[in-house]
């Protein structure tokens, strides 16, 4: 599954850099995928100079891009190993990081005893990060949105259903006790189908669908994967059954009825704080993004028969205050 675009990020990050003396001292900004945009913006947004940085990963075709953005004199020298980050990160006292996707942000936890503000992942992937001992503060933004939230969704946007499917491991995910409670709340009827793999997620879904109303998809990689999104949605939609959900909006433009997800422009407020936290020594704990949007497709809405009613009741449950 492809990444979000990232633009609303770079508008994100660059009013914090803007608004607060957060990063007065050096930051180090690194991805491990091409964020042109993001880069762009985040070097403007810096009225001192930025030192352009690339660090190869071994044993990858992966290279880690980015920037030091600082007001001391950083020596240019060319930067071309991953080890050289280490020296890097020490010879210039690097204050906070930003990482962007998985190998930057293990290659910046490894080799940068820094705070670290880590981004582009989901909850799952990050929870063995975030478990690993680590000596500097650390904190993370999580790509998807709170799971209850495409509950509330479901229940705005389709109010006849009743009966909502949702795809868990066998063991007990810490997302699910409050996707029960909140369905509590709704007078929904949760329908958990437990599955070991994504093969196995389309094998268990297929035979209780004439039962459900919807299906909700969970913030699991091995139970949803690209590979398994397309027969899903293929047997769903066939069947006249809504799917909700999915980390990023790379899913509803894969067939997903709609999802709740990050709003990146209304996030600068939520990372400035969390930002400040880790630049004063403090662990701030780790979130999902407080702003979110709903985001529809209007071709498998029109297939399903979603009134335009509905979809403007759901965009006005999480729109703007």
């Amino acid at each position: 599954m492809q990444w979000p675009t990232l633009g609303r990020w770079a508008l994100g990050i660059w009013l914090i850099l803007k608004i607060g003396p957060v990063f007065s001292a050096n930051w180090l900004f690194l991805a491990d995928r091409e964020v042109a945009p993001l880069e762009a913006a985040l070097r403007n947004a810096y009225r001192t100079p930025a030192l352009p940085v690339a660090f190869s990963l071994p044993d990858s075709a992966t290279t880690l891009r980015g920037f030091l953005a600082t007001e001391r004199p950083a020596s240019r020298r060319a930067l071309d190993s991953l080890d050289a980050l280490a020296n890097f990160c020490g010879r210039q006292q690097i204050d906070v990081v930003v990482a962007w996707g998985g190998e930057a942000i293990q290659a910046a936890r490894r080799r940068c005893a820094s705070p670290a503000l880590l981004a582009g992942m989901t909850r799952e992937q990050f929870a063995p990060l975030l478990a690993a001992h680590r000596a500097t503060p650390v904190s993370a933004i999580y790509l998807e949105a709170d799971p209850l939230l495409d509950l509330r969704l479901a229940r705005v946007l389709l109010p006849k259903a009743h009966h909502v499917g949702v795809l868990v491991p066998a063991s007990v995910p810490a997302w699910l006790a409050s996707l029960r409670a909140e369905a509590r709340r709704l007078d929904l009827a949760l329908v958990e189908i437990v599955a070991a793999d994504d093969l196995d997620a389309v094998r268990a879904l297929r035979p209780r669908l004439a039962s459900l109303d919807v299906v909700l998809l969970p913030p699991e990689s091995n139970l949803v994967s690209a590979w398994s999104l397309k027969p899903l949605l293929l047997m769903t939609i066939r069947q006249g059954i809504p799917v909700l959900g999915g980390a990023s909006t790379r899913y509803v433009e894969a067939g997903v009825l709609a999802a709740v997800v990050a709003d990146e422009e209304r996030l600068p407020a939520q990372m400035q704080s969390l930002i400040a936290d880790l630049a004063r020594g403090r662990t701030p704990s780790p979130a999902y993004p407080a702003a979110v949007q709903v985001v529809v497709n209007p071709a498998v809405a029109q297939t399903l028969g979603i009134s335009a009613e509905a979809i403007q009741r759901a965009h006005s449950l999480f729109s703007s205050p």
